[in-house]
């Protein structure tokens, strides 16, 4: 993976790129991040670690790294609603910011772009693939989507190589405790009693390790747009089971109307088909129960 050995990371201190540099350094790469001040959220021993200072509403320079991952992004929905503005500027024409810097360096080989599942809008048919329409049904997905339109169209007009990720829900260590596995497992620590929204949605649930041999996957050898899931229908009623099980306790849950999505854009199920990705080489390796039970356990150290 040659294309691994310097690498340009944007979101390096979120949840799904700290994990992501913490990979690459294991695996020796020197690596750029893009950051306004001290990357205090990765550990200090990363080494050959450059800070280029700087956000996505300014241009900024790649110099000398082969491979570019985009993950900055606004991606926690209800926020997204709260301030589409803001949203689009994030996401969207912040790509385009990022792009404009891959437009301009001599050095980038490959562009990988971290996208969501939630492009797809409600799906006509399960287990969704690539080929499956699209349609933004919340500010964030269309932002999203704008955004891939934007690599296709730098891809196509200045040839730059790329790779489209659309995750469905990642989970794991140091996720965003509003997010649907971290609130049921903080929940679940320190109370007998859940309060959720809506229980009967369906999701597809890929452990964050995963995940990111699948975007390094995507930097050596995709060409093109790829789901990134487990391949697997999870309720989330069935997901708060599983961590009571795991936990040894019995959990009473409520549904909350105030806590649901609004009807207008609510997914009633997220379920991929990975065969794509697989044909990379690519497989899921940390089961739900697995990777919940290190979530825990992360958390138990953590709150």
């Amino acid at each position: 993976m040659a294309k691994l050995e310097t690498v340009f990371v944007t979101g390096a201190t979120g949840f799904l790129g700290s994990h992501l540099v913490e990979c690459l350094a294991h695996r020796g790469a020197a690596i750029s991040i893009l950051a306004r001040g001290r990357p205090d959220r990765l550990s200090q021993e990363i080494p050959r670690l450059n800070v280029v200072r700087g956000d996505l509403s300014h241009a900024f320079s790649i110099s000398d790294a082969s491979t570019v991952f985009h993950l900055a992004a606004q991606a926690h929905v209800g926020h997204a609603l709260d301030d589409p503005s803001q949203t689009f500027e994030t996401n969207t024409a912040g790509t385009i910011t990022v792009l404009e810097a891959v437009r301009r360096s001599p050095s980038v080989e490959k562009f990988v772009f971290v996208s969501t599942a939630h492009v797809y809008g409600t799906p006509r048919y399960v287990p969704i693939d690539e080929e499956h329409p699209v349609h933004a049904q919340e500010p964030y997905a269309a932002s999203k989507l704008a955004a891939e339109a934007f690599i296709s169209a730098y891809s196509t007009a200045y040839g730059i190589p790329t790779a489209i990720a659309r995750l469905f829900n990642t989970y794991g260590p140091r996720q965003h405790p509003d997010f649907v596995v971290p609130s049921i497992i903080r929940q679940a620590l320190t109370h007998d009693s859940l309060t959720m929204g809506n229980l009967a949605p369906t999701r597809d649930f890929t452990y964050v390790d995963d995940v990111i041999e699948a975007l390094l996957r995507l930097a050596d050898a995709g060409q093109g747009i790829y789901n990134v899931a487990s391949g697997v229908e999870v309720s989330i009623e069935a997901l708060v089971t599983r961590v009571a099980q795991i936990l040894g306790k019995r959990i009473t849950v409520a549904s909350q109307r105030a806590r649901r999505r609004s009807a207008a854009i609510e997914i009633d199920r997220m379920w991929a088909d990975i065969s794509r990705i697989t044909a990379l080489g690519w497989q899921p390796h940390v089961g739900l129960s697995e990777g919940l039970t290190r979530t825990i356990e992360w958390w138990r150290e953590n709150l």
